[in-house]
């Protein structure tokens, strides 16, 4: 065969791998930057939610939206859907720190095309403490991402595009992932065995604990400046502030051992200062002291995302336990906080 022959069919070769990899890319949209949805592409890994969420954002627009959810991982089990009466586009991101909350919800306004109705804030305890070895970039790198065009272009011809695709597919097929979104933005997370929840529970008991003990806890001097700030700037909008139902062990251990009880105290009373009100489930209730509503000890299952988001935008749901939450507003906090710590004192924390 000739030079020129062989220069044909590897062109023809090469061409065809990088249509391949490129038709594989667009039906299954790892990075969520196309809006289309089919069989391949139902099971999503949260790779990267702060580019894939903004890509989302940037692609599908928030027009239909009248407020956002904003929060850590913990928030992202909650289904948008399960807000009554609202519709709320759930831009809760992975261990987000409090000085990324302004940009992503300045972004989502100016997708949106003016302020919302609503901004859902999943405050957490472990905020209040000052960021320390950040492993995410800036918020404006995934944002500068998500609007420029030739970025989901350029996703189309990566071979590590390639890899999540494949992944997906993989996990599409044998219906099986530990933890996985579907086209519409809502995360799943199937019950884990026993044994696997016992280890994460041990495993992130210690960590978070360790994080909160004297000479390791270290107070955010910004945070309230934060949030007075992010109110003062979207005057229109009613703000509506809720604590994750992370375990009672983990609540009442951090607040013991780490002796944070006045840190604890103030931090709710800074927000309903600031927001007038605050939803408040981070207490010892029926659902946090029930390990089995948790794969580890902070993360809740998403069926009690659901009695949150029910309970929140006031939509019945007989699963509700009576304990689960309680709004606190400048004129009960100091009557739940005393009868708060009669609680404290008599928990006794398990396994």
């Amino acid at each position: 065969m000739k030079i020129k022959e062989w220069f044909k069919v590897y062109i023809f070769v090469l061409f065809s791998i990088i249509f391949i990899v490129a038709t594989i890319n667009y039906i299954i949209d790892p990075h969520w930057s196309f809006s289309h949805k089919n069989s391949f592409n139902q099971f999503q890994f949260p790779f990267n939610e702060r580019q894939q969420k903004s890509n989302m954002v940037s692609c599908n627009g928030l027009k239909e939206y009248d407020g956002i959810l904003i929060g850590s991982s913990r928030a992202t089990f909650i289904n948008q859907n399960d807000f009554y009466q609202m519709n709320i586009y759930n831009y809760a991101l992975d261990s987000i720190y409090p000085f990324e909350y302004k940009s992503y919800i300045d972004f989502a306004k100016r997708v949106h095309g003016g302020e919302f109705k609503y901004i859902i804030i999943g405050a957490d305890f472990y905020n209040t403490q000052k960021p320390n070895g950040i492993k995410f970039k800036n918020p404006a790198h995934y944002i500068s991402n998500s609007i420029t065009p030739i970025y989901r272009y350029k996703m189309l011809f990566s071979m590590d595009s390639l890899k999540k695709s494949l992944e997906n597919i993989e996990a599409n097929l044998s219906q099986k992932s530990p933890i996985y979104y579907n086209r519409d933005n809502i995360k799943f997370r199937p019950r884990v065995s026993e044994e696997e929840r016992i280890i994460a529970y041990k495993r992130h008991l210690k960590i978070h604990i360790q994080s909160f003990l004297k000479g390791n806890y270290q107070k955010n001097p910004d945070y309230i400046r934060i949030l007075r700030e992010l109110k003062e700037s979207n005057p229109n909008t009613k703000f509506i502030i809720y604590t994750s139902p992370i375990s009672a062990n983990l609540l009442v251990s951090i607040i013991q051992k780490g002796e944070r009880l006045d840190d604890f105290k103030q931090w709710l009373n800074d927000m309903v200062d600031i927001f007038g009100e605050v939803y408040h489930f981070m207490t010892i209730n029926s659902i946090t002291k029930n390990l089995q509503n948790y794969p580890d000890d902070d993360h809740f299952y998403p069926y009690i995302g659901t009695l949150l988001a029910n309970k929140i935008s006031k939509k019945k749901n007989i699963n509700i336990p009576n304990d689960f939450g309680i709004l606190l507003t400048k004129k009960n906090i100091n009557k739940y906080l005393k009868s708060f710590e009669k609680e404290l004192k008599q928990f006794k924390i398990r396994d």
